[in-house]
This record gives structure tokens, sequence and C-alpha cells, in this order.
């Protein structure tokens, strides 16, 4: 995982000094202390330098509070430099990133079930405000943890065991003493055995049907997480921003931010929430080259009444996340938008990085309409087949619709607490797969396309369930 980050550093003429993430909703002198910024008017952006010299000071004093490697950090948080900078430092100390949707703390507005954290021992926390950390200590009373963290509050009104984001000066100081001089590239600490240990736990996500149904946690170990090829493609330019407009919790921002940084781009989250009027403003701002996004939020995009004062014209990738996207939608984003080209996407908490393109794909196939409603083919390491409904042995033809299942080094092993673990299973060849929730065809190309949800079970005669 680190690797990712260090490829992204030193990528490109500006090295670590080029700009790793930008978040509109945040002002330039958030973090000052942390970051070592001088306040000036405008948004918050940091560079690859900045970054991992902050996450680096955090990792050293997390480990003076007593955080130890393999532990779990829990992020309560919005798209925001909180959200990324946890999760560099949580690459940097080897900890489990689960990032969290922060309204299941807000109880006023949340009515669904609450995360099984009781399974994961976590160690850190983070959430936005008190009222969050009062919640979360109302709701998981039993879990024992060292460093809680409130992102957004001055330190005289924390309570309790609760901490402010930023450490006290002492702390950065001798965390700045031991990580090296001001002048020289910022160096993590290394750990005692290989950081990039492919079996370790790298990230949970969390995958739920809907809010009426418990969350389901996905183990993704360091080798399980490989970035999409699916915004690398022959119309984006060499210097890549990825503005990406999905919640902090789902896969398609940790697949989006993971590609950007190893690229060496640009992450830019233009609000903590979806806001289509921002989105459009911070394309236009930022010469965004890629958006990310989900069918819902590009239906509020393209009737933005904003949207025909904007210059889009740097946009050149569309990437829609969600399941079934249809034709006719990525067609009219791509017009009103103004991208080079638009595709529908596959990340799934079970499984990041099983579908993609790759340049030599992207012309022939998208063609000059400039989008296609595929997913993409399976890129290398990953498999997936289309199997008859009610027989997980039986491979539809080439073009037949089917379930979807898949397998390969890119997809979990099973949920943690091994709930609905007849989903998982393992063929007569030793290999793995995940039944999907998904109908789908696959052409004499390899592309694949999603046509619709499929909710009804229907065991086999073996009891084994197959689909969702």
């Amino acid at each position: 995982m680190f690797i990712t980050l260090e490829d992204g550093y030193y990528t490109g003429l500006e090295g670590p000094d080029k700009v790793a993430l930008i978040c509109d909703h945040q002002s330039w002198g958030y973090l000052e202390n942390l970051v070592g910024l001088v306040p000036q008017a405008g948004c918050l952006t940091l560079t690859y330098r900045q970054m991992m010299r902050a996450a680096r000071d955090l990792a050293l004093v997390w480990q003076d509070c007593g955080i130890k490697r393999g532990g779990t950090l829990l992020a309560f948080l919005p798209v925001s430099a909180d959200w990324a900078l946890s999760f560099w430092v949580a690459i940097i100390l080897d900890l489990t990133f689960v990032p969290l949707n922060p309204m299941t703390l807000n109880i006023d507005r949340w009515r669904g079930h609450s995360y099984p954290l009781d399974l994961l021992d976590p160690t850190v926390v983070l959430v936005p405000t008190l009222r969050e950390a009062i919640t979360f200590d109302e709701l998981y009373p039993e879990l024992n943890i060292i460093v809680k963290i409130v992102c957004h509050e001055q330190k005289g009104f924390l309570h309790n065991d609760w901490t402010s984001l930023e450490p006290p000066a002492t702390a950065l100081a001798r965390a700045r003493l031991i990580g090296g001089q001001k002048d020289l590239p910022p160096r993590p600490p290394r750990p005692p055995y290989p950081s990039d240990n492919e079996d370790r736990k790298a990230v949970l996500l969390f995958s739920q049907n809907s809010p009426d149904h418990p969350f389901k946690g996905c183990p993704l170990k360091a080798s399980n997480i490989r970035t999409t090829m699916v915004m690398n493609n022959p119309w984006s330019s060499s210097h890549k921003s990825f503005l990406v407009t999905c919640p902090s919790s789902s896969s398609a921002t940790l697949d989006a931010a993971m590609l950007a940084w190893y690229s060496g781009g640009t992450l830019v989250f233009p609000s903590a929430l979806f806001d289509a009027p921002k989105t459009l403003s911070s394309v236009e701002l930022h010469n965004c080259t890629n958006l990310v996004c989900t069918p819902s939020n590009l239906e509020e995009l393209i009737k933005d009444p904003s949207r025909s004062t904007r210059k889009l014209d740097s946009l050149k990738s569309l990437v829609v996340h969600g399941g079934v996207v249809s034709a006719n939608l990525l067609y009219r984003g791509k017009e009103a938008l103004q991208s080079g080209w638009a595709t529908s996407s596959l990340t799934m908490a079970e499984g990041l990085g099983v579908f993609g393109w790759v340049s030599s794909w992207t012309r022939p196939y998208v063609g000059l309409s400039g989008y296609s409603d595929s997913i993409g083919t399976v890129l290398e390491g990953s498999l997936a087949k289309i199997c008859h409904v009610d027989n997980r042995d039986n491979i539809v033809s080439r073009g037949q619709e089917g379930l979807l299942h898949i397998g390969g080094e890119t997809v979990i092993e099973k949920y943690i607490g091994d709930v609905e673990g007849e989903r998982f299973y393992q063929d007569s060849e030793g290999k793995r797969w995940f039944i999907t929730n998904y109908l789908a065809t696959m052409d004499p190309e390899g592309l694949v396309r999603l046509t619709s949800e499929f909710k009804t079970y229907k065991p086999e005669a073996d009891g084994a369930d197959v689909s969702p």
C-alpha cells in the first residue's frame, strides 16, 4: 500500500511538490500547525510533500500514544482533508482503514442499522464534531479505543478522552525531531516487517443491501486492493485530477483516491456532501480531467442551471459508479458535461478492480460515440463468469443473460462474522468465487454489461444459496 503512495510521490517533473489534494469546502488555513501552511484566501490545497509530512508526524504522535501496527482505524468522516490524512496515516502504520458513513452517528436522521464494530477491535476513531463523539460513546460504549479524535472542535470544548486532530505543539516537535529535518524528503517510519505484506487486512468496507438490512463487513487485504484502469484512457492528460462526488464510505471513492495518488494526480473534493453547483464550479476552477460520480449525482449535474455558465472542456473522462447505468444517461452526461468519453463502472466492497478498460480497448469498443454502458473487460488477476441463476456450475453462452460471479485476487474471501457466507464458494478447480446481485451479459469480445439487479433467493438442491 505504501508503495502506491511512494510511486505517486515521486512521479512527474514537480516530484513531491505537485498537488495531491484539493478540498474546496475547507479553508486554506485548516490544519495550519500540522501541515505548516501560511493561511491565505482560498480552499485547502496540499502537496504530496505536505501530505506525507503531516501523515508521518501524526503516525509518530499516535505511536507515542500507544497505537501499534496492525490496529484498526475508524473514520466517521465526510470526504475531506481529515479523511485523506487519516487514510495516509493508516497506510504508514499498517492500520486497517475503515471509512464509515458519518450520518450513522446522527441519531435524529439515521434509522438504519449500526455498524458491527465489536468485530473489529478498533484502536483509533475519528469523528467530525463533538455531537458525533457523544453519539459514538452512546452507541459503542464497549469499545476500548486508545486514540479518539474530534476533527472540527476547539480543544476547550472536548470532553472525556477525546482530543483534536492537530496534536499539541510539544508532541509535533518531538515527531518532527524523530522524522527528520524539514529540508529532507519526508520518509515514513518503516516497520520491522515488510509494510506491503500482501496478506494483511488493509481496508475494511461495509456493504449493505438496504437500510433495512444489517451491514456486512468486507475485509480487503493489500493483495485485494488494486485500482481499476477504467479512468486510464487515451484522452486523459499526463497530469490527472480526479473530482469525486461519491460518499466517503464508498468503494468508488477509495478506488479513485488510490488511482489518483498512484499516478501522481490530484484528488479533488468539491464539498462534504454532494452539491451540483459546487461540483461544476470545481471542474472549471481546477481544470479537472476525471469526474467520478453516481447516477443520481449525474442526473442533478445535467439538470443544474449553472452548468451552461461553466467552462468544462478540461473534462476528459466521466465514470459513473452505481450498479446498472443506462446508455441514455451516459450519453446525456457526456453531452452535457462535454467529457471526452463516458462509461459505467462496477466497484464493489467485495471486490475492487475486477473490471475496467485498458487504452487498447477504448477506441474500438467505445467508438466514435465516446460512451459505453459496459463496465469494461475483466482485468488481469481477476475472474468473472455469467452463470444460470439456478445453477452456479452452468455458464451461459456469450451474449446471454445470467447471474454475474466474480473471483480472483481482488475479491475478498468472506464477510466478517461469516454473514451470508453462502455467497462465497470454491469450484471444482479450487477457484474462489463471489455471487453478485447483478444479472449481466458478456459479449464475444469479453465486454460485460449489467442488465438488472437480481434479488430473488433460490437455493440449489444442496442448500447452497446461489443468489444474493
